[in-house]
């Protein structure tokens, strides 16, 4: 079952980057062909969960692509409640994190409630002279969570806290991850400044979905075994 989903999911990737490249007008096809592949990547969680190396982690690991599936329905099938999409797209990066640092889980809590408290503090007092949206300080926090989660992904690696290859996976998936998000930010400056016909915003439209299913394919098989021996558990 596990070899079906990735050979669907591979042939969805590739029906919905010639959509994005040659066939614009089947915009809206590509957008539900795109949701399908993050919800088989929920998917695939879920059929190595008998199979995972560790079972706490793979139940982290399931909460995360689970709430990415909720937030990719705000942001891509309602393109709407922006604010909402990316709320929840934060508190997966938050179950990441403490994925990712398990036996800190409490000390990582309390740093993010700190975070957060500040941005929105500080959110509060400029707002009170310059009306801002709540999407800018809801995105700085989750944009604090994916750098945060990105250098804990390199670690892991580095240091072997993972069987192989699931740290490679795991750093790996949450580089593409960044280099997705960075495509976003770009398509969305273009899209405000009103440069929606130039090549950059081109490269950036197709570019962050060019990233962004890899990165979920490597972290929802992160957590299968693949050796029965490797390197030290993260708990």
């Amino acid at each position: 079952m596990v070899k079906i989903v990735l050979v669907l999911i591979t042939m969805f990737y590739l029906s919905y980057l010639y959509i994005d490249l040659f066939n614009h007008r089947y915009f809206q096809l590509s957008d539900y062909i795109k949701y399908i592949c993050i919800i088989l990547c929920f998917v695939l969680s879920l059929l190595i969960r008998n199979s995972s190396f560790d079972e706490h982690d793979v139940k982290l690991l399931q909460i995360g692509l689970f709430l990415t599936v909720i937030a990719d329905f705000f942001l891509l099938i309602l393109n709407d409640h922006y604010a909402v999409g990316v709320s929840i797209f934060t508190v997966a990066q938050v179950t990441y994190s403490i994925r990712y640092n398990v036996k800190n889980k409490r000390s990582t809590i309390k740093n993010y409630i700190v975070i957060f408290g500040t941005v929105f503090l500080v959110y509060a007092i400029i707002n009170r002279f310059v009306k801002m949206d709540l999407i800018l300080p809801i995105s700085l926090c989750y944009g604090i969570c994916l750098i945060v989660n990105v250098h804990k992904s390199i670690v892991i690696f580095k240091q072997n806290l993972y069987p192989k290859p699931n740290g490679a996976m795991i750093a790996f998936g949450m580089v593409l991850f960044l280099l997705c998000d960075m495509n976003v930010a770009l398509y969305n400056i273009f899209k405000y400044a009103s440069q929606t016909d130039g090549i950059m915003y081109r490269i950036s439209s197709v570019s962050m979905w060019l990233y962004y299913l890899p990165s979920q394919v490597l972290l929802a098989l992160s957590g299968y075994e693949f050796e029965k021996q490797g390197g030290k558990s993260c708990e």
